[in-house]
């Protein structure tokens, strides 16, 4: 079927305003999918460097000449715990409630990951996000439970409630997860019928479902599927929520894109606790030696200079993630000509953090005035993580405001030649170049 091309904005909540105040979103999808891409919400990151615009100019390996911005050193970093996963506020908590015998759920009793859906079947989106949710429950059978919910658009969507109705008919027939796979992937086939076109289109799926058809007929327009319709609606517009879809992983609002990739990306990130780190690493490098980081791709090398006297913390961090292969076979999952290069995010997702975080560390002496910084992402509160960025240009705006902690010395034209791609804003989103191996070695 037509994967649906507009982008849900965010007016979709704007009259869930209390749900939004309470809950934080997830912003994430960083990789790889060949088709065009649909979102919920408004796609923002901000654990990412962004610039109101891209510079242009071709990489050098020559210092550009700018004016001179004061940086006040930053001190001495310090680390902590840190949670990886959000929060999820009582307020929340109590507006998305737990899974029911009401609702239709798929998916292991143990599984650790819960997204609730909440859908309309003749919404164009909520068709892609819903097969795209099937398959990822067929990826993680025990780590991921799907829990539909109804939201239909009547005022717009003129046969939203009747296509509910016969996923209920034909779940009093075990058929339910049957029937709900062939309304969304055959929804251009009935998405502009008449109602009473529609009602015979659904008729006529009973043989290929093999349910019996009197029956299905008479459930589907009993009083008793259409007051469940009702209030499971009704249950819907108690959380304010007023346009589909929407979608929560663990009650944590997403808005994102809604390609499988995407969304694979996010389980990724859910799992991510699984193998984070509970405490920060133990200082281990000597500040008075040499650092060299090379990292092997199948374009060839990388080689970095390490700055372990004006970052000792992000070295020590680099230079730790590195023995642990944090890194090793993962992806160069945002390249951005004529910007920059971003990885670190074990999941892709652009959320990944390692368990723990650490102050920035900036100095005078290093600045963005060249391509080749090795510099940390740093999140919204000015904390780094495992993210890191590599600059293909001068960012003078980005001086004092990033942990410098390397420079490229080698392998720039390696680095000029990963693949494009933008999880950010591509609409065609390209397989990324991966990051094979961290090899550090010490002078």
């Amino acid at each position: 079927m037509k994967t649906a091309l507009r982008i849900i904005s965010l007016a979709v909540i704007v009259t869930s305003i209390l749900l939004l105040s309470a809950c934080q979103a997830l912003f994430g999808p960083n990789i790889p999918t060949e088709t065009q891409r649909a979102t919920i919400g408004n796609p923002t990151r901000t654990l990412a460097p962004t610039a109101t615009a891209v510079p242009t100019t071709k990489a050098s390996s020559t210092p550009t000449s700018m004016p001179t911005l004061a940086i006040t050193p930053s001190g001495p970093a310090t680390c902590s715990v840190a949670p990886i996963l959000p929060a999820v506020s009582a307020e929340v908590d109590k507006m998305i409630p737990d899974p029911s015998k009401s609702d239709w759920v798929i998916g292991s009793d143990t599984a650790e990951i819960v997204i609730y859906e909440y859908t309309d079947y003749q919404c164009q989106i909520c068709a892609s996000l819903a097969l795209n949710l099937r398959q990822l429950q067929i990826l993680y059978p025990d780590d991921v439970k799907i829990v539909l919910r109804y939201l239909p658009l009547t005022d717009e969507h003129d046969k939203a409630t009747l296509a509910a109705q016969a996923a209920e008919a034909a779940g009093l027939q075990d058929k339910y997860w049957e029937m709900h796979d062939v309304l969304f992937s055959l929804q251009d086939e009935w998405i502009s019928l008449s109602v009473t076109e529609f009602s015979t289109w659904l008729v006529d799926q009973t043989d290929e479902l093999e349910l019996d058809k009197v029956q299905f007929m008479a459930d589907m327009t009993s009083d008793d599927t259409i007051q469940k319709i009702f209030d499971a609606t009704q249950k819907s517009a108690e959380t304010t929520l007023t346009t589909p879809p929407a979608l929560f992983f663990n009650k944590t609002l997403y808005q994102d894109w809604v390609d499988l990739s995407s969304l694979f990306n996010m389980v990724q990130y859910y799992k991510l606790p699984e193998n984070a780190f509970t405490e920060c690493p133990e200082i281990t490098i000597d500040e008075n030696k040499q650092y060299t980081v090379t990292f092997t791709t199948e374009k060839g090398d990388i080689v970095f200079e390490l700055y372990p006297q004006e970052a000792p913390m992000a070295v020590n961090n680099f230079i730790f993630l590195a023995t642990q292969k944090w890194d090793d076979n993962n992806p160069f999952y945002r390249v951005v000509p004529g910007y920059l290069v971003q990885a670190g995010d074990t999941t892709g997702s652009g959320n990944g953090r390692p368990g723990y975080q650490f102050s920035i560390e900036v100095t005078p002496k290093l600045r963005f005035n060249q391509p080749g910084m090795l510099a940390m992402t740093a999140d919204k509160n000015n904390m780094n993580g495992s993210q890191f960025f590599i600059t293909y240009t001068s960012i003078p705006e980005f001086d004092g405001k990033f942990t410098i902690f390397g420079k490229v010395i080698e392998g720039l034209d390696v680095l000029q030649s990963l693949r494009p791609r933008d999880p950010y804003y591509d609409q065609v989103l390209l397989s990324p170049d991966i990051l094979q191996t961290v090899i550090i070695e010490e002078n």
